[in-house]
């Protein structure tokens, strides 16, 4: 049976997945495994099929991990909510990115109380919400110790 491999989201000067598979699964057994950094070291040469997936500029490169770096910290941020009925505390994200930021850098990060007030902001959120829940869903349904939470997760509807 032949494999089929697909990206999630294919990223920029990427080759065919099953050309990206077969590479790599070539570097794993030339190398005894697979880390990102070997990753990094194996692309680095022009003919290996994922070379033009990486930033190779290093000026450019440390300006775009320091934006990674930037993100980190806006979605790392939590306020803790404590409840005056109940001993339960929350961990609440300080920051959240809508939906149109992961693909603009230049659009603002919101606070949670902007995203409720806002009936199109909201929806466009829990619609994000959905989605990593599905994602989730996806990564855990083949173990059975995860039943339940499947089952919690295709319950909810938008």
């Amino acid at each position: 049976m032949k494999r089929i491999c697909k990206w999630k989201r294919k990223p920029k000067g990427a080759p065919e997945a099953n050309v990206a598979v077969d590479y790599i699964e070539g570097i794993k057994q030339r190398r005894g495994g697979i880390t990102p950094q070997l990753l990094v070291i194996e692309a680095s040469k022009k003919r290996s099929p994922l070379h033009d997936c990486f930033e190779w500029n290093n000026t450019k490169a440390a300006r775009e991990y320091r934006k990674v770096q930037a993100r980190e910290i806006l979605r790392f941020l939590v306020v803790v909510v404590e409840s005056e009925t109940e001993e339960e505390v929350r961990h609440i994200r300080a920051f959240i990115a809508p939906p149109e930021v992961e693909r603009d850098d230049g659009a603002s990060y919101l606070t949670i109380e902007e995203v409720r007030s806002d009936e199109d902001l909201a929806f466009a959120y829990i619609r994000q919400l959905k989605c990593e829940l599905d994602a989730i869903k996806q990564k855990i349904e083949s173990f059975e110790i995860f039943s339940q939470v499947v089952k919690a997760i295709e319950a909810v509807k938008i």
